[in-house]
């Protein structure tokens, strides 16, 4: 009989995403066939390979050998592909629109600057930066690299963490003096309810239940820009706080921070032009710098980013 290579395709992404519909979008397949190829894979080996372990499918005991060599054999096509995809080509001979997504902060502030080091070395990729607070779904192709500030619990994904999102405490004097800048009695600008529940805005709740709320935005920009004329206080990203020339971190307060990752659909990180922005992005992420624009003075982006490769 000869070796069913869909069937442990689709048996893996069906353990990795850990239902058949999710495997089914990453496939670009209906639920019917991942179920059929299922079927066909559980007669060619002859045991059952699928259970449900609570919510999510998860390979059967007997088959944790068979998902290892699925896994495998999936792995070594990948590496096949992406080997050297882009150096195997002249530089300006990668081309293609590559869009990514991710939260405001980064791409404006540690993404976009560099923009021309990346054009430079590749002038036929067109870098499509999409900042939203809703998260662009890689399976239906609605983006080709994502940055999340949270893992994602399943989903036939490349993975890596980058790194982690460090915020502050700060404050627009507005002619105040040093001593007159405490976040308990100046009023504040907060991110809308929408982010209640992320890590950095239920430390907030917890140290300054009591802050007066003066205004509300759903993003660190607008919330910047709600700061000036007058002395308030509100928790940004260090890599916005720190561009403000008006606004003064307040170093005694140390928020939680936030984790971040880069995702690119399996299916597509071999693409030349793909792969030669997700190691673009890995190496200015990495260097955790940003470049004023206009400015050839670099400064810390306070987003830490441990040494790392994809």
């Amino acid at each position: 009989m000869s070796l069913d290579w869909e069937g442990l395709r689709t048996f893996a992404h069906v353990c990795q995403a850990g239902n058949m519909s999710a495997a089914a979008r990453e496939l670009g397949v209906n639920q019917t066939t991942v179920a059929r190829r299922i079927a066909r894979l559980e007669e060619w080996v002859g045991y059952a390979i699928l259970h449900r372990d609570g919510r999510a499918l998860a390979p059967t005991a007997r088959a944790q050998v068979l998902l290892q060599t699925a896994q495998h054999m999936q792995d070594t096509v990948s590496d096949l592909l992406t080997r050297d995809p882009v150096s195997e080509q002249a530089d300006g001979a990668v081309g293609g629109i590559v869009r990514l997504t991710g939260v405001d902060a980064i791409l404006q502030d540690c993404v976009a600057p560099h923009i021309a080091d990346l054009h430079q070395r590749f002038p036929k990729i067109a870098l499509e930066l999409i900042g939203a607070n809703r998260n662009l779904s890689l399976p239906q192709r609605e983006t080709d690299i994502a940055i999340r500030l949270a893992r994602p619990d399943s989903g036939a994904f490349h993975i890596r963490k980058l790194g982690h999102l460090e915020y502050g405490i700060y404050c627009n004097p507005n002619g105040l003096p040093a001593t007159a800048m405490d976040p308990q009695t100046l009023p504040w600008i907060d991110l809308d309810e929408f982010f209640a529940d992320k890590p950095e805005q239920k430390w907030l709740a917890d140290h300054f239940p009591d802050r007066t709320v003066i205004g509300y935005a759903n993003r660190g920009s607008i919330m910047v820009s709600m700061m000036t004329g007058h002395a308030c206080c509100a928790l940004l990203p260090r890599c916005v706080g720190d561009r403000i020339d008006f606004l003064r971190c307040l170093d005694t307060y140390h928020p939680t921070g936030r984790e971040v990752w880069l995702l690119t659909h399996q299916e597509k990180r071999h693409l030349p032009h793909v792969r030669a922005v997700i190691d673009w992005l890995t190496r200015i992420l990495l260097d955790g710098d940003f470049i004023n624009v206009g400015n050839t003075e670099r400064q810390r982006s306070k987003i830490e980013f441990p040494g790392a490769t994809i």
